[in-house]
């Protein structure tokens, strides 16, 4: 039974992957929100920007999850994005030094900026464009220099456009699907450039695969469907899913500068390595998603 420590543990990644982790392996969850203690899960209220953090007990594995993932608040707030994105992944690789443990880093497609070829592999050309995309690549590089320096064994799970139930506000699907539900028209940016959807559940697979596995030294895994569907086509599927019949209309003070069109990733090194495949189709997980939040209402 492994133990491990997760930063973040009260947010989206965090709330669906601590339930599937407490069935084999102790967790410990740090979040500046506490969360109730159960079974195999304990948690405390830690601020891991104080410069005066410390650990005390050792832990098998290390999941570093804890940032500022809203675009659009790190490039209003740069400062407070690098204090918690990239200072506070030094302190845990720091503390996973001393205490000899395995390491998993959450960064994003977002490093990759806009791509030159398609689909995206691990190895591809870093471009980051966005504050946040430039915390994780900062972040990253601090990964692999831990990791050559010590020997330490550290994986990176670059996440695409994750989606599901309690996801954040600031996610697209969200915005979307509260949209539907509450207005009578739809206001978005631009509706063409496409993403690499995946749905929750089939991350945390991902990420209990990468948890669970042999592999030595520094890794890097992209974690998405490999398939790219536009932002008109989310719209239209969420639509015939709520039967709902809405305008959509594309504001230019909503559109982006230096838009991305297109994000697809090559994730045959997830399929090689531990022979995994999404199971959520993004009609089934769109399903999933509108149910949950009209379920709220």
């Amino acid at each position: 039974m492994k133990k491990i420590l997760i930063t973040g543990a009260t947010g989206f990644i965090g709330t669906n992957l601590i339930p599937q982790l407490i069935k084999n392996h102790k967790i410990v969850g740090i979040s500046k929100n506490k969360i109730k203690s159960s079974k195999n899960f304990s948690s405390s209220s830690v601020d891991i920007t104080n410069k005066n953090l410390k650990i005390k007990n050792k832990f098998t594995d290390i999941i570093h999850m804890a940032a500022y993932s809203d675009v659009t608040y790190c490039n209003l707030n740069p400062t407070k994005c690098y204090e918690l994105n990239v200072k506070s992944t030094q302190k845990m690789l720091e503390i996973a030094r001393k205490k000899d443990s395995n390491f998993i880093f959450l960064s994003s497609s977002h490093v990759y900026g806009n791509p030159i070829k398609q689909p995206i592999a691990e190895d591809s050309l870093y471009n980051p464009s966005t504050h946040y995309a430039s915390s994780k690549r900062m972040s990253e590089i601090l990964c692999e220099t831990y990791a050559k320096t010590y020997g330490l064994d550290i994986q990176i799970a670059r996440l695409f456009s994750v989606y599901g139930p309690k996801s954040p506000k600031s996610n697209l699907i969200f915005n979307i699907m509260n949209q539907i539900i509450n207005n009578s028209r739809i206001i978005l940016g631009n509706t063409y450039p496409k993403r690499d959807f995946i749905f929750i559940s089939d991350v945390i697979m991902g990420l209990i695969k990468i948890l669970n596995s042999k592999k030595k030294g520094f890794q890097v895994y992209n974690l998405a469907s490999g398939k790219s569907t536009s932002v008109e086509n989310i719209v239209k599927n969420c639509l015939t899913i709520s039967n709902k019949k809405l305008k959509i209309v594309s504001s230019k003070e909503k559109r982006r500068e230096n838009e991305i069109m297109n994000i697809q990733a090559n994730v045959s090194k997830m399929k090689k390595e531990f022979n995994w495949k999404t199971e959520i189709s993004l009609k089934k997980g769109l399903e999933i998603t509108y149910n949950h939040y009209i379920s709220k209402i």
